[in-house]
């Protein structure tokens, strides 16, 4: 194990900082993260944390647009109408859900790439799939996942998901959305804490702009609202990353009744 650089000489990579006035010269060597393995340290060129950056887009083609993930059942049922209780009901999803079972799953998939083994990374991949109990959104991050895949192939050729749609097929998985987010981060070198708090911020992202369309909200009140969540991600991150990743869980069994009563709306934006 090569030893960690003094602390003088080590870039922390702030995620969000380098999306909103990246320097490619100061992202040449960032970041350390920890495991139960022992410190690796991780490095990336800039051109990699900018492919890293575009990984993260809302804009980017594989269907996020057409999920809510339960809240428009939320909003059409009164439970969520105002910026106050949409704020609540994200930071509700980031505690008992999203960081607890994708976080950690992301975790423990970066484990079995650095020691090549498929069969755990397939066996996190149907974890999180039967973990998600509302079909439609077992179905989404499903759909979401293998869109990522198809698009990956030309967006990151250097990730070699031919490997995972291998692994996936022989294994029996599903290729949910964090699965292949961790795989495409963990090739491009990404730091195991930038990967977890990346998709966090990407579910963030998912769920302002759902609530954007479902709500009366302006566009600067949905960026101070993500901006008010960043630091959520941080610390609800920090109290769970030293757990194993055997410990993923989620409970939000309100949430779950209300993404399962989506499909008998009477009339939806969203396909979850």
């Amino acid at each position: 194990m090569e030893s960690l650089p003094p602390a003088s000489q080590r870039l922390n990579f702030r995620w969000l900082r380098d999306i909103l006035c990246s320097s490619v010269d100061r992202a040449v060597q960032y970041s350390v993260y920890s495991t139960e393995v022992g410190e690796l340290t991780r490095g990336s060129t800039g051109s990699s944390l900018l492919s890293y950056v575009q990984l993260l887009d809302s804009a980017l083609p594989i269907g996020g647009f057409s999920h809510s993930f339960g809240l428009e059942t939320f909003v059409q049922q009164n439970r969520v109408t105002n910026i106050q209780q949409l704020e609540q009901y994200i930071i509700g999803q980031i505690h008992a859900s999203l960081v607890r079972l994708e976080g950690l799953a992301i975790k423990g998939i970066f484990l079995a790439m650095e020691e090549d083994d498929l069969w755990r990374v397939c066996l996190f991949d149907k974890i999180i799939h039967v973990q998600r109990t509302p079909r439609e959104s077992r179905e989404g991050l499903q759909k979401m996942g293998k869109r990522l895949i198809k698009l990956g192939h030309t967006l990151y050729p250097e990730a070699d998901l031919r490997k995972l749609e291998r692994g996936l097929e022989l294994h029996g998985g599903y290729g949910t959305l964090p699965v292949v987010h961790a795989w495409i981060s963990f090739k491009l070198r990404v730091p195991l804490d930038e990967a977890v708090k990346g998709y966090l911020y990407t579910s963030l992202t998912t769920m302002v702009n759902s609530a954007l369309r479902l709500m009366s909200l302006g566009q600067t009140e949905g960026q101070l609202l993500i901006r008010r969540m960043l630091t959520v991600i941080d610390q609800q991150w920090d109290t769970v990353r030293k757990l194993p990743a055997e410990q993923l869980h989620a409970f939000t069994p309100a949430h779950d009744i209300r993404a399962m009563q989506h499909e008998t709306l009477y009339s939806r934006l969203f396909m979850s």
